[in-house]
């Protein structure tokens, strides 16, 4: 990957955010299998053509320098610990920032948006947990429970002042526990991802199946009653079918209805090999081309 200054920002961070093949052939890692198989297999195959800038890795560089300043062993502590299990042609991998072995604990840190705390979006980091449970699991370590330090980077205090909501810390720990019931679950999601995997490793670049709409983090397309000179919606739908039938019960001459198509937000600005990618050349691109003209 080629890494671009083109804000000529410091050498020093050109160098700390020089990146490195995430995945050694015959190896996906645990944080790679939440990504959609298009976007490992695009991300593997064109490696050496990919850019990425100083500027876009700002806060990778920050996580980086975080869990360098947190690697200090308990006791019973092993930080940055590599764990691997071969698994139906496929080796599985991954490196856990914390794990505490006397009782039973892993500990990843993260630095994260506020908004991951308020819309409970914890989906990926339960998912990373667990793959990490499960091969300490299969490494005949044991895990009891997995916990998440995130430091959130736009923390505000005058906000969680003012709004019990908001959160009160700009530290926040999420945690489950780790269960057989959860290990069996994971291992039934990591079998379907190298399974996709391995049935399309063959297939040409836009012979691979998209990601879904959640890979995607796509927005559902959604379906807005609007009354003229209003420019808020009356009333969004899910379907077209009932935000047509109340257009007509409150009539044609004041009201209409106007299609909002959901976003692919990670297709917009948060996979680095979109280029290469069909769905994103076909669909998300020619959006972006018109939003700018």
């Amino acid at each position: 990957m080629k890494i671009t200054n083109k804000m000529g920002l410091p050498d020093g961070l050109v160098r700390a955010s020089t990146s490195e093949r995430h995945n050694a052939s015959g190896t996906i890692s645990a944080t790679t299998l939440l990504h959609g198989v298009k976007q490992i297999l695009l991300t593997d195959r064109h490696w050496e053509e990919l850019e990425d800038d100083v500027s876009d890795r700002i806060w990778a560089i920050w996580g980086s320098a975080v869990h360098a300043l947190l690697e200090h062993e308990g006791e019973t502590e092993f930080t940055e610990l590599s764990m691997s299990h071969d698994f139906q042609g496929i080796k599985v991998t991954g490196k856990i920032d914390n794990y505490d072995m006397g009782a039973g604990v892993i500990s990843d840190y993260k630095t994260a948006s506020i908004w991951k705390v308020k819309f409970k979006d914890f989906d990926d980091w339960y998912k990373q947990g667990m793959i990490y449970a499960w091969l300490l699991d299969k490494n005949n370590f044991k895990v009891q429970k997995c916990r998440f330090i995130a430091i959130l980077k736009d923390h505000s205090k005058s906000k969680a002042r003012f709004d019990s909501e908001y959160p009160q810390e700009p530290v926040y720990v999420y945690e489950f526990d780790v269960t057989q019931e959860r290990l069996w679950e994971i291992e039934a999601f990591i079998e379907k991802r190298v399974k996709a995997y391995l049935e399309t490793v063959s297939l040409g670049d836009d012979d691979i199946p998209e990601c879904s709409p959640e890979e995607r983090w796509e927005d559902p397309t959604k379906y807005a009653v609007m009354k003229q000179g209003r420019k808020s919606a009356v009333k969004l739908f899910d379907t077209r079918e009932p935000a047509e039938e109340m257009v007509s019960e409150l009539g044609h001459d004041k009201h209409y209805l106007e299609q909002r198509p959901g976003e692919a937000k990670k297709c917009q600005g948060y996979c680095i090999c979109c280029e290469f990618c069909h769905f994103y050349q076909n669909h998300v691109k020619p959006d972006e081309a018109s939003e700018v003209a």
